[in-house]
């Protein structure tokens, strides 16, 4: 299972995530990416949060940066409509096109949906992206690790920072997860890999931490 965090200035940290094979989560508007691994979050759940409307602009403008400079993501999460059901899923097709080739593009499932809906969007997807809330996230997660691996795709479930989390996510067959939770401070950073089953960072990574 790979595991992405958010971008840090350090480059003790940087070089001890890469050894450790950590990504990067660079939110729209964050480019350029700070480490080689990385993925694209449209940043629509941070929009959601701030209460404002999603950037479509600046997305696009990322997708742009991104193609012209030969930088291909591990993948884009395609924008989406927090809580949103089937309008998610309707916005997210709207905007499927302008994600870049060879760029692979995950769909966003968000509560309200169901695995029928979502199925038959997936051809046009190289990936499921598990965002949602945290309790039909944890209720849902599973089926749609089967869903995505039943289309030979990938399931990536966000912000999955806990131990007791990523253990979770392991046992169920998640392709990749993210969280920010790690780098907010050096004990999250530490369980954050124990529980992934790296080293744990030594006194210069977590000075940084």
């Amino acid at each position: 299972m790979i595991a992405y965090v958010g971008q840090t200035r350090s480059s003790a940290l940087a070089a001890y995530l890469d050894q450790l094979g950590i990504g990067e989560c660079v939110v729209r508007g964050e480019l350029p990416a700070r480490r080689p691994r990385f993925f694209h979050d449209n940043g629509a759940f941070r929009d959601w949060r701030a209460g404002r409307a999603f950037d479509v602009t600046r997305w696009l403008r990322d997708m742009r940066w991104m193609s012209y400079r030969g930088i291909v993501p591990d993948f884009v999460v395609v924008p989406d409509v927090v809580a949103g059901g089937a309008a998610s899923l309707a916005w997210s097709a709207m905007w499927r096109d302008e994600v870049p080739e060879p760029f692979p593009a995950y769909l966003a499932v968000q509560d309200g949906m169901t695995a029928a809906e979502v199925a038959m969007h997936l051809p046009r997807y190289a990936g499921i992206f598990v965002g949602g809330s945290l309790g039909w996230k944890l209720a849902t997660a599973g089926a749609w690790v089967q869903l995505a691996h039943a289309r030979a795709i990938r399931c990536h479930v966000g912000r999955v920072g806990t131990p007791d989390r990523v253990r979770w996510a392991r046992a169920i067959g998640v392709d990749s997860i993210d969280s920010c939770l790690p780098l907010r401070h050096r004990e999250h950073l530490a369980a954050f890999v124990a529980a992934l089953g790296g080293d744990a960072p030594n006194a210069a990574v977590l000075e940084a931490a």
